[in-house]
């Protein structure tokens, strides 16, 4: 009895899908915008802002991450915690849509159109690893009246797991496996013959996973399990219980039944019995 396998199995080592590092989460918000909205610049924050300068006809919009907030521990064993990170988009336009009394639908789109397009771009938008993004808020930050640039700021939030750092254990992920077949399919049931009890007043059978065990005293009688001997299943032991009618050195009678086991081993393409 046993399950084939086409390949020998060395186990399996699971690494999240995606990593959820700031880097990679902002990597994922500045194309999931570019791919939505191409009407304007959409770019990482600058790294010296004071040398950046708005260049697009239209505006631009650019990410930043803003810092996250911790709860409380999830764990007693290691340190697991909800990770709510929050990213601010600048958004950076030359008008807001329209010139004073004209149409909100002009010939190119303005600040108000940006921010509603940004907000169905992130609403609902899930990084593998993270829950879906939601917006926090929305404010009118300044205009710049020598440049003419109107400037916004959306904030969306996503929340992901922070665990502490760890060292794997070094432990093979699979040595050996002993199964024991427990239905009766595969019962084989042993004649009587004769076992001599140990010094430990133990007798271990020849095969395990056993039931059925009966055992015929010294005298002839048969002994009660439970009263005379115990038997551990799994391994094939009886042991004369303390007080009973065995003792250490008798010879007695044992029958007994047993179900096959299987044996699976690491390298091993199929188990043995």
């Amino acid at each position: 009895m046993g399950a084939m396998l086409d390949a020998p199995w060395n186990g399996v080592v699971f690494t999240p899908p995606t990593a959820i590092d700031i880097a990679t989460i902002e990597d994922a918000i500045v194309n999931q915008l570019r791919s939505q909205i191409n009407s304007i610049e959409i770019a990482h924050y600058p790294d010296r802002p004071e040398t950046w300068r708005l260049t697009h006809r239209v505006g631009a919009a650019l990410v930043m991450y803003k810092g996250a907030q911790y709860g409380e521990l999830l764990e007693t064993a290691a340190i697991i915690q909800e990770r709510k990170l929050e990213f601010e988009i600048a958004i950076m336009m030359r008008d807001l849509g329209w010139a004073v009394g004209g149409d909100p639908s002009g010939p190119s789109p303005g600040a108000y159109a940006i921010i509603e397009g940004i907000r169905t771009a992130l609403t609902g938008y899930r990084i593998p690893g993270c829950r879906q993004m939601y917006p926090v808020r929305e404010k009118f930050v300044k205009r710049d009246k020598q440049g003419g640039v109107w400037t916004y700021a959306s904030t969306f939030a996503l929340s992901t797991v922070a665990v502490e750092a760890s060292q794997p254990d070094g432990f093979p992920l699979f040595v050996k496996g002993i199964a024991l077949e427990e239905g009766g399919q595969t019962s084989i049931t042993v004649g009587a013959a004769a076992y001599t009890f140990n010094s430990n007043q133990q007798v271990q059978l020849p095969q395990v996973n056993v039931f059925a065990v009966s055992i015929t005293g010294p005298g002839g009688g048969s002994l009660i399990q439970g009263t005379d001997f115990s038997v551990d299943r799994a391994s094939g032991i009886v042991t004369a219980i303390p007080g009973g009618a065995i003792s250490a050195g008798d010879t007695v009678q044992i029958a007994y039944t047993y179900g096959e086991e299987v044996i699976a081993t690491t390298g091993q393409s199929e188990p043995t019995n």
